[in-house]
This record gives C-alpha cells, sequence and structure tokens, in this order.
C-alpha cells in the first residue's frame, strides 16, 4: 500500500512538474515507476501517464499549437515503435535497466544546444521516427527532444503545447505498438492503469493554481537531484544482476 502512494505522489509531482516548466517530470515519473516495476512493466505503463499529462496540456493550448510540426514528427512513429517492441521482449531486463539509468543521468547532464535556425519538418520527422524506436526501450525521450522543440519560434504556450501534442502522439503510438507487437496485456493491469491516469489528471489541475509560483529554476534543482539519486539505483541494480 505504501508503494502505490508513493508511486501516486511520484506520478503527481512529474506531471505536476512538467505543466509548470516542460521539462523534467517524464524522466522522473519513469524512475519511480522503476522503483515499484519492472522495467518490461514500467516503461509501458509509463505510457499512460503521459499521454495523459500531455493530452491535457494540450488540449487546453490547443490554439498555440503547430500542428505541420506535430503531424511530421509523428509520420513514422508508429511502425518504429511497432519495429522496437518486436525487439522488446528480446532485451534482458537488467540491461533495460541499465540502458534507461544512463538515459536518466544523461537527462540531467547540463548540455545546451542553441542553433539559430528553427528545425523544418523533416528534422521532426527523423526525431519523431527516433523517439517511436528508442521510446520502446527508455521510455522518456523528452531530453532528447526538447531541445528541437525550444527550437521552434512560436513562444513559451507554443513551444509546451506542440511539443505536449507530439509526446501525446508519441505515448499513444507506443501503447498501440505495445499492445499489439509485444503483447502487454493492459486489460490486467487495468487497475495500475487508472491510479496512474488519476495521478497525471492531478498534478495537471495543481498546476494551474500554483501556476509560477515556484521558479522553474528551483524546481529543476530538485527534480534534478532526486532524478540522480534514483538513477544511480536503478543503474546500480542492473549492473549488479548483470555482473554480480
Amino acid at each position: 500500500m505504501g508503494s502505490m502512494f508513493l508511486l501516486l505522489a511520484l506520478v503527481t509531482g512529474g506531471s505536476l512538474l512538467t505543466s509548470l516548466t516542460g521539462l523534467g517530470g517524464g524522466s522522473l515519473i519513469l524512475a519511480g515507476l522503476l522503483l515499484i516495476y519492472p522495467p518490461e512493466l514500467a516503461i509501458p505503463l509509463h505510457s499512460f501517464t503521459q499521454v495523459t499529462a500531455n493530452g491535457i496540456r494540450a488540449g487546453l493550448y490547443r490554439k498555440t499549437v503547430n500542428w505541420k510540426i506535430v503531424f511530421a514528427y509523428a509520420s513514422l512513429m508508429l511502425p518504429f515503435a511497432w519495429l522496437g517492441a518486436l525487439l522488446f521482449d528480446y532485451v534482458n531486463p537488467s540491461w533495460l535497466k541499465i540502458f534507461v539509468g544512463f538515459f536518466l543521468l544523461f537527462s540531467i547532464l547540463p548540455l545546451k544546444l542553441h542553433p539559430k535556425d528553427e528545425p523544418d519538418s523533416k528534422t521532426f520527422v527523423l526525431l519523431g521516427a527516433l523517439s517511436g524506436f528508442l521510446g520502446i526501450f527508455v521510455g522518456a525521450v523528452g531530453p532528447m527532444v526538447t531541445p528541437f522543440f525550444n527550437r521552434i519560434k512560436l513562444g513559451r504556450d507554443g513551444v509546451l503545447s506542440t511539443k505536449s501534442a507530439g509526446q501525446m502522439l508519441l505515448q499513444l503510438s507506443k501503447i498501440v505498438a505495445f499492445f499489439g507487437a509485444a503483447g502487454v496485456d493492459f486489460v490486467t493491469l487495468k487497475d495500475h492503469v487508472g491510479l496512474l491516469v488519476f495521478g497525471s489528471i492531478l498534478g495537471v489541475a495543481i498546476s494551474i493554481p500554483i501556476g509560477k509560483r515556484i521558479s522553474d529554476k528551483t524546481m529543476t534543482f530538485f527534480v534534478n537531484i532526486l532524478l540522480g539519486i534514483i538513477s544511480v539505483k536503478i543503474l546500480s541494480e542492473g549492473l549488479r544482476e548483470i555482473f554480480f
């Protein structure tokens, strides 16, 4: 029971963080899921938290979404996610922990991308294909795609809503691929899915009155510390299972 309350808190907090800043929330939620579920369940279940939170954000700011970019990003998602899902069962869960642990650690490194030009549609098509495939194995690809979406010249709301719409379609593609190609039975996991969806909705709802009372810098700082601790734990577990 305690682990479920912890899970709800992490999902709510991650959804809140993403709603306020557009950063870090998906990685935080995935890290929390990996503390409770094995990777082969944590990664598929993670998609439900993200499709819910991103769908709400895209809906709230739908007037600012650049749908041309979203559809370019989504054009190759499903076939590449399906390909990844076909290979998913052949990957050792311990290696998944190592892979995800490294990816989460990478997400908190202070790497910045500041090219001047806005990415074109072809860039987003390729980015969507890569996100669809890698997302099956690492769950949260936000750290990889955020620098590209941040270069869109739409203002803060436009960038956040366009990224949210794109990530919503990415997570839908992953759910379809996990169910159809990897055989993940989400019906038997419906109670867990319900809890995760509820936490995602709660996080978005809380973010509305809170607004910008907490600075992005402060929240991101504390989330990065938490992510670092959890990432090291996940990574060390995977390494211990493989080599010791």
